[in-house]
This record gives C-alpha cells, sequence and structure tokens, in this order.
C-alpha cells in the first residue's frame, strides 16, 4: 500500500514544511530568539521536507523487510545525506563550529515526528484492509 504517491508528494511536503517552519517560528517566539539567517534556514526547512519525504516514501518499496531495520535504515539514509550536505557546503561558507550536532538535531525531531504520522497511517490502513478482507471472506 503506497501512501506517498507522485499525486500527493507535493501536497505532503508542504504540509511538512508549513508544520516544521511554524515550530521553528514559536519556539524563536517563545525563545525571544532572532534569526539573522532567517532565509537560508527557511530553504534549508524545505529541502529538508523534501529529503525526509522522499525518505519516507521508499518505505513502500522496501515493505517486505522488517520494520524496525527499516526506519533505521531511513533515518541513517536523512542523517547521512544532511551531514554530506554539510560537508560540502562547508567548502563554501562558513558554519558554526556545532553544524553537525544542530543540523542532526533538527532533522531528526520533524523526522522521528513525521515517521510516527507515516507509520500509524500505514499500519491503520493495513488493519482496514485486513478487516475488509476478513469481512469479505464471511
Amino acid at each position: 500500500m503506497k501512501l506517498i504517491t507522485k499525486h500527493n508528494f507535493f501536497y505532503i511536503v508542504c504540509v511538512s514544511f508549513t508544520l516544521i517552519t511554524t515550530g521553528k517560528l514559536l519556539l524563536e517566539k517563545i525563545d525571544g530568539f532572532t534569526d539573522r539567517y532567517y532565509s537560508e534556514n527557511i530553504f534549508t526547512i524545505l529541502a529538508i521536507s523534501i529529503l525526509g519525504t522522499l525518505v519516507l516514501a521508499t518505505h513502500y518499496y522496501l515493505r517486505r523487510f522488517p520494520f524496525i531495520p527499516v526506519f533505521i535504515g531511513q533515518y541513517l539514509v536523512t542523517i547521512g545525506i544532511v551531514c554530506l550536505a554539510i560537508r560540502i557546503g562547508r567548502e563554501f561558507t562558513d558554519f558554526a563550529p556545532t553544524a553537525y550536532k544542530d543540523m542532526i538535531i533538527s532533522v531528526t525531531i520533524p523526522f522521528v515526528i513525521g515517521a510516527i504520522v507515516y507509520y500509524v497511517a500505514f499500519f491503520h490502513e493495513i488493519k482496514k484492509a485486513n478487516k475488509l478482507l476478513e469481512n469479505m471472506n464471511h
């Protein structure tokens, strides 16, 4: 069962982007923090939203493997791509000394929340399909 398709991919990215950006703005408002790299961070959030959605969409192709290794693999791929992007970005601009730690935290929280939402919806759909099959057999 494919939950993320080419028809709803853009919608899911937009919802993810909006929720993450809103969370970022709320935390900054509560903390009284002013982000001097606001525009760069907004584009980073968009890239992370696209990356997270792409990685979670691979579950359909990995469904024959156990859930836990797939989830861990998806997380590691996401973090690996983020770390690679930081490594490449450091060749062109300055990054904070804590860039890796900051980005891992910034990616982990939305990724885990997104994965929970995705997998709860996925297992709900499976349960619904099994119930429908059970009703058809009786």
